[in-house]
């Protein structure tokens, strides 16, 4: 992992912020719930680094980031980790130390009832916007002569045809696919997240998936914060709206759009 800039997108932060509140407002009560503690809990899982200095903040320090992102004004956390990045800290210390730190506190606070479950929705809403608004920074660990990508089916998705002849496809053109088919949330994530993939493809048969999906893509986006996540499959005409909000970087309708989206997806993410 390497930022070769410490530019914060300011733009994707609002516009994420904004789409994963409406997702949420979209998203049954249980599902939101689910949701907030998966953010939390990917994130917590990051690291816990505490010190005194820039990469290694106090825990006064991240108090005060925590405090941040509960707010009323929308742009306190943001800043608050764009003062920190001009001041020197590395992206890495913004992962692992600050934001980690601060996800942890949010849920000591929650489960002690400081904070309330609206509060802590907000909370996590801005840390996963902020991670996104770094997210062009990271780069690939090594390079990758090949071209390559993971397709996955959404847990608890049962059409896996459609997949399977899209690996089969891809992979006459000289793709190579790692094809995961039946996992469940964590041991998808999990296995997704040791691969250091840039390209990811979903497939998702229809409107009942879509918690599942939501789920699916935040979590990926905190453990492969560098991959270009695309979607496919029934559920891109049958829950179109919820769809349009859950930060994906392409939608395959046909062959020849996933051919498009995944081209363009790997030149993006291997660029020189």
């Amino acid at each position: 992992m390497m930022d070769t800039t410490r530019q914060f997108s300011s733009d994707v932060y609002q516009k994420t912020h904004t789409d994963v509140r409406s997702l949420k407002a979209k998203l049954p009560e249980d599902s939101i719930g689910s949701i907030v503690e998966e953010i939390l809990n990917r994130i917590k899982s990051r690291g816990q680094v505490s010190g005194d200095s820039i990469n290694a903040p106090s825990p006064e320090r991240v108090e005060k980031l925590a405090y941040a992102l509960i707010s009323d004004d929308d742009q306190e956390g943001a800043r608050f980790i764009q003062d920190v990045r001009e001041d020197g800290a590395s992206l890495e210390a913004v992962y692992l130390a600050y934001l980690a730190q601060a996800a942890y506190r949010l849920g000591e606070w929650w489960t002690d009832d400081h904070v309330s479950f609206v509060e802590v929705t907000v909370g996590t809403s801005r840390i996963y916007s902020i991670m996104r608004g770094l997210s062009h920074l990271f780069t690939p660990r090594w390079p990758v002569e090949v071209k390559s990508a993971v397709f996955a089916t959404v847990p608890g998705e049962t059409h896996v045809l459609g997949i399977r002849m899209a690996r089969d496809l891809f992979s006459k053109e000289g793709w190579d696919i790692d094809l995961k088919i039946g996992k469940d949330h964590d041991t998808l994530v999990d296995e997704i997240a040791h691969l250091d993939c840039t390209v990811i493809g979903l497939s998702a048969a229809g409107g009942h998936s879509a918690a599942a999906l939501a789920k699916l893509v935040l979590a990926l986006r905190i453990s492969n914060p560098g991959a270009q996540i695309f979607l496919s499959g029934n559920i891109v005409n049958d829950a179109s709206d919820l769809v349009a909000l859950m930060d994906l970087d392409g939608i395959a309708t046909d062959a020849d759009a996933a051919r498009k989206i995944m081209n363009a997806a790997w030149q993006n993410a291997h660029r020189a």
